[in-house]
This record gives structure tokens, sequence and C-alpha cells, in this order.
């Protein structure tokens, strides 16, 4: 299974995330549930960097199917519209395949 951790601030703007575990729906490199997370996770760093250019703090560890990010300063509007974009995909990814993926939001 698939863990989305969304950290968000008293505000509920989303501060970083953490992704773990592997989805299991099917094999390795055909697995449509762990591709469409991973595209949704990996994403948002992209647009931080190449259009917002923010620097968020990630780290990956491939074998263990982790991935957080952090955001180095102060969420805004635009940094939010990235996440919470995300957000909303990993919603109706999980929505679609409970078994598979499960999104946890925690307050910091």
């Amino acid at each position: 299974m698939i863990t989305v951790d969304l950290f968000k601030n008293e505000q509920g703007l989303i501060t970083g995330y953490k992704v773990s575990g592997h989805a299991g729906f099917a094999a390795a490199g055909e697995d449509v549930v762990c591709g469409a997370v991973s595209v949704l996770t990996q994403t948002p760093i992209l647009g931080l960097e190449q259009h917002l250019k923010c620097q968020p703090s990630y780290h990956v560890a491939e074998a263990d199917g982790i991935l957080e990010v952090n955001l180095n300063n102060t969420p805004n509007e635009l940094t939010q519209a990235i996440l919470a974009t995300m957000e909303c995909g990993l919603l109706g990814i999980a929505e679609q395949y409970p078994k598979y993926v499960r999104i946890h939001t925690h307050r910091r």
C-alpha cells in the first residue's frame, strides 16, 4: 500500500509531503496506481523549481518507495496552487483505489 502524508500549517497550507510504500496493484513496471502516484507527487517538484524558482528540499529512496518533500520557504498562493492540484489528484486516486492508496493529513 502507498501512504501519502500531507503536512499542513495552521492555515491549512501544504508545507510538505511524504510518500512511502508500493501499491502492489500489479507487477513492477506495470502498476498503474504506483505510476499515477509517482507522477502526481514528482511533478510538483518540477513546477516549484522551474516555474516558481523555489528550491524545495526533497529526498528519494527508490528501493524503499519513499519521497519526502519540504518547502524551504513560507507557502503562498502560487505554491499552494501546485500542491493543492497534486492533493486533488491524489484524493481521486485514493478514492478509486482505496486498497492501494491512503492519504493522511497532519498539522504542524
